[in-house]
C-alpha cells in the first residue's frame, strides 16, 4: 500500500524539532509498503502542501501525526487544535484514503480529539509495531478496530528497541537543519520507572525502561555526526542518565570511538553522579537540561520527584566543574501550589544560579487524569515575569522572555547547533555586562 505520514506539528519555538517518531514508522512500513512524507513545519500555505501531497503520492492511506495540543509557551491551543482539524478536512477531500491519526498529542486526549478529527482509525502511544500492524491488516483486507495500541487486541507488543530499523531520516524536511542549527534527534531508551505527578511519558512509552545497545547508540551517533549539516545531537530520551550504567556505557562506547560531535539531553539530579558528569563531558555532552521542577521540598513531594534539593545543587556542581552548561526547568502551580510558594522556588533559584533557569506553569493535558491549569496561574505569571526582566539567566516562554531567536548569539553567519538556551547560558556567563534580550 501507499503510505503517506503527515508531520502537522508547525512548532519552531525554542526551534523546529525533528519528527523522529515519522522516521521510525516510515522505516517500520518500509519492508512491505510505499512510504512517503510532508512535514508542515516551514509551509507558508500548510493546508495547500498537504493537498499537494496527497495529489502526488495517491496515498492509500494517509497517517497524520499529532505531536503537540499546546505550543511550547502554553500560548495558541485553540490554534493549534484547530489546524489538526483543518488537515483532517483536507485529507477527507483530497481522497478517500483511510486516515490513521497518532502521536503523543493524539495519545493524551484519544478521545476529544477523535471527535474532532473524525479518523477512521487511531493509534495510542507507541506507533511503529502497532502502525505496521494496522496497514499490514488493512492491506489483506482484514478488519481492524478503531483505535489500536501496541500489545492489545492482537497487535504486537511494545518494540524491543535493537530490532527497530533506524529512523527513515530521508523523510525529513532538510529545513530543519537550517532552522535548528543542524541538530539530530538519536534515542536511547524509551520508558520511564518514576511516578512523577504531571508527566505523561510513563502513559506514552511504559513504565518499563527498554534501553538500545550502547555499542549501537555510539554508531549512530558517530553516523551522524559525518551527515551533511549535522553539528550537534539532541539525545532525546525523556531521561538520559538513568539507569546511570547504561548512559555510562554509551559515553565509553563514544569516547572508545573518538567522536568530537557536541551533545545534548534531558536529565534528572537522580543518579547524576560526579563520575556520570564527568564521563558525558568526556563523551562530548556540552549541555544538559535538568528537571529541577521546585525549589522547596514541599514542591517536590507533591510532584513526586524521586530527588532533594541537595541532588540540585550537586548537579549544577558537578556540571560546572566539567564545563558542562546547564538549564534547569522549573514546574510552577502544580496541585494548589501557591504564589508565596513560588516565591520560595525563586529564591532557592537565585541562590543555586544555574546557567539558564525555565519557568512554565502547570498544566495538565491527559484525558484520563482530567485536562486543568493552576488556579493561581495569572498570579504567578505576574510574579515570575516581574523577576525574570532583571535576571538574566531566566527565560518564562508564556511570557515571551528569553525564548527563541531572541537568545541565539548568532556565529559566523549562520544558527548556532544546539538549542536556543545553549547560546543564552553562553552569552550570560561570557558577557553579563552586555545584558541579554528580553522578548523572543
Amino acid at each position: 500500500m501507499r503510505v503517506l505520514l503527515v508531520s502537522g506539528n508547525r512548532e519552531r519555538q525554542p526551534q523546529s524539532v525533528l519528527p523522529l517518531g515519522i522516521g521510525y514508522v516510515g522505516a517500520a512500513l518500509r519492508p512491505r509498503h510505499e512510504v512517503a512524507a510532508v512535514d508542515l513545519c516551514f509551509e507558508d500555505d500548510p493546508v495547500a502542501a498537504l493537498v499537494r501531497a496527497i495529489e502526488s503520492v495517491r496515498p492509500d492511506i494517509v497517517g497524520l501525526s499529532m505531536r503537540n495540543l499546546d505550543s511550547n509557551a502554553y500560548v495558541g491551543r485553540d490554534a493549534i487544535v484547530g489546524a489538526y482539524g483543518a488537515y483532517a478536512d483536507a485529507i477527507r477531500a483530497a481522497t478517500h484514503a483511510r486516515l490513521v491519526v497518532g502521536g503523543s498529542g493524539f495519545s493524551l486526549q484519544p478521545r476529544a480529539m477523535t471527535e474532532l478529527l473524525r479518523p477512521d482509525h487511531g493509534v495510542l502511544g507507541e506507533g511503529e509495531n502497532a502502525m505496521a500492524w494496522l496497514v499490514d491488516r488493512l492491506a489483506a483486507g482484514d478488519s481492524a478496530p478503531a483505535f489500536v495500541r501496541a500489545g492489545a487486541d492482537g497487535a504486537p507488543g511494545a518494540a524491543v528497541l535493537d530490532r527497530l530499523a533506524p529512523p527513515a531520516r530521508d523523510l525529513y524536511d532538510r529545513r530543519h537543519f537550517e532552522q535548528n542549527g543542524g541538530t539530530e534527534s538519536v534515542q536511547t531508551k524509551r520508558g520511564c520507572a518514576f511516578t512523577c505527578a504531571y508527566c505523561d511519558y510513563p502513559d506514552l512509552e511504559g513504565r518499563t525502561v527498554r534501553m538500545r545497545d550502547p555499542e549501537a547508540v555510539a554508531d549512530e551517533m558517530q553516523a551522524l555526526a559525518a551527515s551533511p549539516g549535522v553539528r550537534c545531537i539532541f539525545v532525546v530520551d525523556s531521561v538520559f542518565n538513568v539507569p546511570p550504567r547504561h548512559a555510562e556505557a554509551i559515553c565509553r562506547a563514544l569516547v572508545r570511538r573518538g567522536s568530537r560531535i557536541p551533545w545534548v539531553c534531558y536529565a534528572t539530579p537522580a543518579g547524576l553522579s560526579d563520575a556520570l558528569v564527568a564521563s558525558m563531558a568526556a563523551a562530548g555532552c556540552v549541555r544538559v537540561e535538568i528537571g529541577a521542577d521546585s525549589g522547596t521540598a514541599e514542591g517536590l513531594k507533591r510532584l513526586r520527584k524521586p530527588f532533594r534539593l541537595d541532588d540540585i545543587e550537586a548537579a549544577h556542581r558537578r556540571c560546572a566543574d566539567h564545563g558542562i552548561r546547564d538549564c534547569h526547568t522549573f514546574v510552577l502551580g502544580g496541585f494548589g501550589e501557591s504564589p508565596d510558594d513560588v516565591r520560595r522556588t525563586l529564591d532557592y533559584v537565585d541562590r543555586v544560579d544555574p546557567d539558564v533557569a525555565v519557568f512554565m506553569v502547570f498544566q495538565e493535558q491527559r484525558e484520563d487524569v482530567g485536562v486543568s491549569v493552576s488556579r493561581h496561574r495569572a498570579a504567578i505569571l505576574d510574579l515570575v515575569g516581574r523577576e525574570a526582566a532583571s535576571r538574566p539567566g531566566w527565560s518564562v516562554p508564556e511570557l515571551g522572555i528569553r525564548t527563541g531567536d531572541a537568545v541565539r548569539v548568532p556565529g559566523r553567519g549562520r544558527v548556532p547547533a544546539g538549542p536556543p538556551w545553549l547560546s543564552l547560558a553562553r552569552f550570560r556567563r561570557i558577557a553579563p555586562w552586555l545584558g541579554v534580550p528580553h522578548a523572543g
